[in-house]
């Protein structure tokens, strides 16, 4: 039988024109293997494994679904929600918005996804910027637009050029994709940088979508933003959840935040998508925001300390490189010096020492030798993951 073309679009395929390959068969392989009774170590996901939603927040949920809350809502979300989303991103970014700015959508990804929707057609040009989570390209070229990656380098501390960012934008650029702080790397960007990138979008009508999903996991004021640049607020579209600082992953609860029409717009796609996100999860989603104001402070206090326990026993790791942002959920070990792939390794690891990591070659075109560590145990568990990632590399030296 035929499949759209849409298919190929999402089957992670990217801009190199390399091989697809699919980026979560090794987390898969090991959730086959926990599945089937092994105890792994998993690293290869950006939750905190051991942690849950605070208990008020699911006590509201329960309470809601009880009183009846189960019915059909606003499509562009209930308007509480979107008053306490409007509140939470000013706190965030600085950036006062109305609730009529607000869409909430079924987690970050179908927000992202949305967005590319009613943006972005066949003809268009998306920029990326490379590591990029492994979804992206995914995600923005199911339009039919051209994805078109700036990579960043070991060579330059992998920090964006911003002149090669603003080389790579062609007259068919409709949007450019930032992530700050970025997934897998952790990094940010320089206020010049983003001033500039701005300048550039509002002279040439390109839309810029930012992704804000880690920005509460860090110190507040850390990370450079669009949102007081003069004009921003015309090209800008923001996009955040609950997810990570919450600990929420798995409730879904998503926005974007932009120009009103952009609002209209997603509310129309959502009809065609979702139909809205429960209101349940609605009221539950409001209550994190006002009621549970400290667990992204919790959050932030928990991946430092897990960072600073795993990199005390990751210390042997040479000829392997360590980067480290000290920000994020995340560590990269880079192991070409190894003589081996990210994928090869990450499969190697767990098939050796019952640890499982994210190979980054699904990261775009540079990922091909970065494993990404996620920080998402704690303890003993943390500490012997990284003794084991160590006995693994003294078997490439000794080889």
């Amino acid at each position: 039988m035929k499949y759209s073309s849409l298919t190929r679009r999402i089957l992670n395929d990217n801009p190199a024109g390399e091989t697809p390959v699919d980026p979560w068969a090794v987390h898969s392989l090991a959730m086959q293997r926990v599945a089937q009774g092994d105890r792994i170590t998993m690293l290869s996901i950006g939750q905190e494994t051991d942690e849950t939603t605070p208990q008020l927040v699911v006590d509201k949920a329960i309470d809601s679904l009880r009183k009846g809350r189960h019915h059909y809502v606003d499509m562009k979300g209930e308007l509480h929600l979107r008053q306490a989303i409007a509140g939470y991103h000013e706190s965030l970014t600085g950036q006062a918005v109305g609730s009529d700015e607000v869409t909430v959508c079924t987690g970050a990804q179908n927000a992202l996804y949305s967005v590319a929707q009613v943006l972005l057609e066949p003809g268009d040009e998306v920029v990326l910027v490379a590591p990029y989570y492994t979804t992206y390209a995914a995600t923005f070229g199911a339009s039919g637009a051209t994805v078109v990656t700036v990579q960043v380098s070991a060579g330059n501390a992998h920090e964006l050029e911003v002149q090669e960012l603003l080389d790579a934008i062609s007259p068919r650029t409709r949007a450019v994709v930032l992530n700050a702080p970025n997934n897998p790397l952790g990094s940010c960007y320089s206020q010049d940088l983003i001033r500039q990138l701005v300048e550039r979008c509002l002279a040439d009508d390109i839309w810029l979508v930012f992704d804000t999903v880690y920005l509460d996991t860090v110190a507040q004021g850390s990370v450079a933003l669009p949102h007081h640049v003069r004009g921003a607020e015309c090209i800008l579209i923001t996009v955040g959840s609950l997810s990570k600082s919450h600990r929420m992953t798995g409730w879904r609860v998503g926005w974007a935040i932009g120009p009103g029409e952009l609002s209209e717009h997603l509310a129309r796609l959502s009809v065609c998508m979702h139909y809205g996100l429960p209101p349940f999860i609605q009221d539950a989603a409001a209550v994190a925001i006002r009621d549970a104001a400290s667990t992204p402070q919790t959050v932030r206090s928990v991946m430092q300390h897990r960072r600073t326990l795993l990199l005390e026993h990751l210390q042997d790791t040479a000829p392997a490189t360590l980067l480290d942002s000290g920000q994020g959920m995340f560590v990269l070990l880079d192991v070409e010096a190894l003589g081996t792939t990210a994928h090869d390794f990450a499969m190697g690891l767990l098939a050796t020492q019952n640890v499982s990591v994210l190979p980054c070659d699904g990261f775009g075109p540079g990922g091909r030798y970065l494993v990404r560590i996620g920080l998402c145990v704690d303890g003993q568990q943390l500490v012997e993951a990284g003794r084991q990632i160590c006995n693994y590399i003294r078997q490439f030296r000794m080889a």
